[in-house]
């Protein structure tokens, strides 16, 4: 049998932490930080959609400086979007493959809930597939969610959910019947794509 540390989680999530910031949308500063966002490449982050419902955002960093940036691109049916910010110096994250993990992997995610800065709560993987009929999501069902049961509220919309190693799996959405909800990375790179 093998016995886990009690803080084994701690190093991952500091890694995943250092890439998260605070995002408001349009030009209110700092104290307005209303959810997450998840540095990517060069000076683009990506956050949930309903976040970001102006052209412009603001983010904050880890030590404060409240950034100006501009809405890229975004997608409010899928809950994604992309901002761009010049001149943060935030490490970016970096993508795990949730459809590499098994049900009841542990996962974590990293936010800002209730305005508490980099709080990270931990659940474990129920799934990564579309919602069944019911739910009032994508009813088509061409959607795959990654799911689990990790604890979301509010603030941690659009920062990360991340694998036992402190990539990131999914960008987290919102929760449904106590059921987490986070884009799925694969999903969050072809949407990405031609931006990077």
């Amino acid at each position: 049998m093998t016995t886990m540390s009690a803080t084994f989680l701690s190093d991952p999530a500091e890694r995943l932490r250092a890439s998260v910031v605070g995002i408001a949308n349009g030009r209110r500063g700092r104290r307005a930080a209303g959810g997450a966002a998840i540095a990517w490449s060069g000076d683009l982050f990506v956050t949930s959609a309903h976040v970001v419902t102006t052209s412009h955002a603001t983010i904050v960093t880890p030590d404060g400086r409240a950034v100006p940036g501009e809405v890229v691109r975004r997608d409010a049916e899928r809950d994604i979007a992309v901002v761009r910010a010049a001149g943060t110096g935030v490490p970016a994250a970096v993508a795990g493959d949730p459809y590499a993990l098994r049900s009841g992997s542990l996962v974590f995610a990293v936010g800002h809930p209730f305005g508490v800065r980099d709080a990270v709560s931990v659940g474990v993987l129920q799934a990564v597939s579309p919602l069944p009929r019911g739910y009032g999501l994508n009813e088509n069902g061409s959607f795959v969610w990654l799911q689990a049961d990790v604890r979301l509220a509010p603030g941690n919309s659009g920062g990360p959910v991340g694998d036992a190693q402190g990539r990131v799996i999914g960008v987290a959405a919102m929760v449904v019947s106590g059921m987490a909800l986070a884009v799925p990375m694969p999903d969050v790179e072809r949407f990405l794509s031609g931006l990077t």
